[in-house]
């Protein structure tokens, strides 16, 4: 049987990748003027009302209620536990090395997806998991290793936890909902409890540079917008544990990010284990273990992203 990913889903995994390589370096860059607090309090609401504005003005329906729970949870997962974990952890390790920890949310989604029986999981899958977590281990010793690591690496591996969960439960979601939708409503439903970070926002905006103020729009744009809806996307045309892999690709391309944005000149370890990770995607999202029968092959149909079928 031949399984066919449209040139839609796989563009949409391929931009959430690249958006998403740039956060680590941006968090950095922000953090040094924003408290961690302050940082979420702006950046989501700004995120969240550029996406309620936008569904005001379009009309866009409103989510039934059976499925408020779903929604609260994913926005829950998604954006306030993972944005608060992440941001607080981030204060404590390098842009590289929250690059390599938040990225063992592609281990927790696909044991949890093959727990509860979402999808198979192959020989393949495990061994190229098994090099990926490798291949950033390398990555990390190249910037100093993991001995030193404190209670900041917890709260980013806690983050990790939670955005894959996110990713199970809003895959659902996206068979009744657009990937915009689902991304407003969780959005908007997990922006909420920042509320509670408002006081003295407005003087650490009033403080900050155009540099700073530059960066803050970005966060709120691309990685905090844009690459939600993409990734919404891209888990509509593809299992939840196949698209975290491609995850895996975050810290390798957030490397050359971090040199260029924040200064973190990268080692020899770093680069080599960014190659072993590569061959770990690869080998893990390759179909090699099914009977010759039920074999599938992965086909890019070039379908329009807008018109392309879930």
């Amino acid at each position: 049987m031949v399984k066919r990913y449209g040139a839609g889903t796989m563009l949409a995994v391929v931009a959430t990748v690249l958006i998403w390589s740039t956060t680590f370096a941006a968090l950095v860059a922000a953090l040094r003027h924003f408290s961690p607090q302050h940082l979420l309090f702006l950046r989501w609401t700004l995120t969240a009302v550029l996406f309620a504005g936008y569904a005001v003005f379009t009309r866009m329906r409103m989510p039934e209620r059976a499925d408020l729970p779903k929604i609260a949870l994913a926005g829950l997962l998604g954006f306030a536990a993972y944005q608060m974990l992440l941001v607080n952890g981030q204060t404590g390790v390098s842009a590289t090395m929250a690059g390599f920890l938040i990225n063992i949310s592609p281990v927790f989604t696909t044991v949890i997806a093959a727990a509860i029986g979402g999808e198979p999981a192959r020989w393949n899958t495990w061994a190229g998991l098994g090099i990926c977590t490798g291949g950033l281990m390398v990555m990390a010793q190249g910037k100093g290793g993991l001995g030193g690591l404190g209670p900041s690496a917890g709260l980013v591996v806690l983050a990790a936890l939670s955005f894959a969960l996110y990713t199970l439960v809003s895959k659902p979601l996206l068979s009744k909902y657009s990937p915009l939708e689902v991304t407003t409503y969780a959005l908007v439903a997990g922006a909420v409890p920042f509320v509670v970070f408002a006081p003295g926002s407005l003087g650490a905006l009033s403080t900050a540079s155009t540099v700073d103020l530059g960066t803050l729009v970005f966060l709120a744009l691309f990685p905090g917008g844009i690459a939600y809806v993409l990734w919404a996307r891209a888990l509509r045309g593809l299992n939840p544990g196949l698209a975290s892999r491609f995850l895996y690709l975050i810290p390798v391309l957030g490397v050359p990010v971090a040199w260029v944005w924040v200064g973190e000149v990268p080692q020899m370890l770093t680069v080599a284990g960014g190659l072993v990770t590569l061959a770990g995607v690869a080998l893990s999202s390759l179909r090699l273990a099914m009977p010759r029968a039920a074999r599938q092959v992965i086909v890019i149909d070039p379908v329009p992203l807008s018109t392309e079928a879930a």
